[in-house]
């Protein structure tokens, strides 16, 4: 069975807004315009919490909240006063009406929701989160980039490695010209084929 929120604003705004906001919670919300009222609809429903603004006609949230807690049928519940954002609010009035506590007009709807389940000795609600619907996949974690290794090339199967070099022996460009093989160029010599340089023209 639904609690019952007994909300006494004379504007007509705030009354949709609540209406809107307590419309996916456990809670019928009845909205009243002045605190005479309020206290007959109070005395009637016995409600849960009120809600009472601090400035409307025919008591107001001050007023309310005090003959609330006066009688005996009535004082244990808990009212919330609703304070504009250009409205003074009276901390020493709301505490010596025994007020339950506070909010500011506007204000957002998970804040009002959870204060009124706070008052009502009730866990507060979690609002789903904007970024991620509900089932989905986690992503996986970026990872850093791994620099291009080039391994080196592996012989084919059953090549022999190569021998290692004998002690002393010389690198192939010193060993001398032998019989039928023709001298090394030396520096500045023209590779065979190549045409003289012509007049002018260093060699």
């Amino acid at each position: 069975m639904p609690k019952t929120l007994l909300l006494a604003d004379d504007s007509i705004t705030i009354q949709k807004v609540v209406g809107i906001t307590f419309a996916n919670e456990d809670v019928q919300v009845v909205a009243v315009d002045n605190g005479e009222d309020a206290l007959a609809k109070a005395r009637e429903l016995r409600p849960a919490v009120i809600l009472a603004d601090v400035v409307m006609p025919r008591r107001n949230g001050y007023e309310l909240c005090e003959a609330v807690k006066s009688d005996p049928a009535l004082r244990g519940i808990p009212v919330l006063l609703l304070a504009g954002t250009f409205e003074a609010f009276d901390e020493a009035r709301a505490r010596g009406a025994h007020a339950d506590g506070h909010i500011s007009k506007p204000f957002e709807s998970q804040a009002l929701i959870n204060k009124v389940r706070e008052l009502l000795g009730e866990p507060p609600a979690t609002a789903p989160s904007p970024y991620r619907g509900a089932g989905a996949a986690p992503q996986p974690a970026a990872q850093a980039p791994v620099p291009s290794q080039r391994a080196p090339l592996a012989p084919p199967p059953g090549a022999r490695p190569p021998a290692p070099a004998a002690p002393g022996a010389r690198p192939l460009s010193a060993v001398p010209a032998g019989p039928g093989r023709p001298p090394a160029p030396g520096p500045g010599t023209p590779p065979p084929g190549a045409r003289p340089p012509g007049p002018g023209f260093a060699p």
